[in-house]
């Protein structure tokens, strides 16, 4: 691990399961401090089609935050720290 890196758990909820490693609900990844690289890089690794749609139908949470909440915060990312991708639920 470097100085400007971090060990966190990504979190992949239902249908986001098929981007993870072999399918698992959480995986551990070393990930850059920086919230938005972070994410730049779990959509680049786990090859997410982000720009495809999903941008649109699944939000990320950082540490219970929505992403944009998390980043107003300046905060880093931490060891330990928990990254989700959750989609946004279409029923009534």
């Amino acid at each position: 691990m470097t100085p400007d890196s971090v060990r966190v758990t990504v979190r992949f909820i239902t249908i986001m399961q098929k981007y993870s490693s072999k399918g698992r609900r959480e995986v551990e990844m070393e990930l850059p401090t920086l919230a938005d690289q972070a994410i730049d890089l779990i959509i680049e690794r786990c090859e997410i089609p982000w720009r495809d749609n999903l941008e649109k139908q699944v939000r990320i949470f950082i540490e219970g935050l929505a992403y944009d909440a998390f980043l107003a915060t300046e905060q880093s990312l931490k060891d330990g720290d928990t990254i989700s991708f959750i989609p946004v639920s279409c029923g009534g």
